[in-house]
């Protein structure tokens, strides 16, 4: 239960882990609960019951696992996290005086040495693994930011997650719209038949029930794709470096110079 509050009064696990969770159920408890629930009351007392004891918890781990798992798959494909590509001098999501301005910052404020051009270019490896640790030392600094960064961050995080449960959810959609038909009686199974005019007043349960797994069906298939979630990594991206700005400075390390030969 403690865990299940905690689930809840994080804005994060609440929206990014929580919703894609109970979305993906949604078609599904709504015919439920409209048919059953008002006939049977034990019915929604065991639903309820179902997500004191963990059910909900168990949705959003599902999601978060699901979306580590893509991101995994992700980063490959883009060739790296959003927030160090856009720091890379031969990536042009930043423009060159917005780029060149977080590496002298970066620099300035928390003594981490930025690769030039060419040592990017000789050592690629190396610059991405400087502008990860840059990254998470800016995380670190910025975590207490509740504002415009973590809306970013949850943005971000829905739609990798929503994206992830992509599978899944499209066919509790689909189980949801042929449920709503049969609800409706426009839809019968023995023997096989349709009649789309029973569409006209499907009723409160069916009614909502169609409604909402249409319109689920639709985001998931036109929205929520592999763009969408990149396009709000370099949301994010670009929000977290204009976080610099407001750290305190630190003083900068110094690149160390080989010792003069001596003859």
């Amino acid at each position: 239960m403690t865990a299940i509050l905690e689930l809840i009064k994080d804005p994060y696990e609440r929206k990014a882990r929580v919703i894609p969770g109970l979305l993906v159920a949604l078609p599904l408890l709504v015919p439920l609960l409209c048919v059953y629930g008002a006939k049977h009351p034990v019915l929604t007392g065991v639903i309820g019951l179902l997500g004191g004891c963990g059910a909900i918890y168990a949705l959003a781990s599902v999601a978060r696992g699901r979306g580590k798992k893509l991101e995994e798959t992700l980063v490959k494909e883009w060739g790296g996290m959003p927030t160090t590509i856009a720091l890379r001098h031969r990536d042009t999501f930043l423009d060159s005086i917005s780029k060149q301005r977080y590496h002298a910052v970066i620099v300035a404020k928390l003594g981490i040495v930025m690769p030039t051009a060419q040592e990017e270019i000789a050592d690629p490896a190396k610059a991405d693994d400087i502008y990860i640790g840059a990254t998470r030392r800016i995380r670190e600094l910025t975590r207490g930011d509740k504002q415009l960064l973590l809306k970013e961050n949850i943005a971000y995080g829905f739609h990798r997650n929503m994206l992830a449960m992509k599978p899944v959810g499209m066919l509790a959609c689909i189980f949801g719209v042929v449920y709503g038909l049969l609800i409706a009686k426009a839809l019968q199974v023995i023997p096989p038949h349709f009649a789309p005019v029973n569409l006209a007043d499907p009723g409160l349960a069916a009614g909502l029930t169609l409604l909402i797994s249409l319109a689920l069906f639709v985001a998931w298939a036109f929205y929520f794709d592999k763009e969408a979630v990149r396009r709000m990594g370099f949301v994010y991206a670009e929000r977290l470096f204009e976080c610099l700005s407001s750290l305190p400075s630190a003083a900068p390390r110094k690149r160390t110079s080989k010792p003069a030969a001596t003859s």
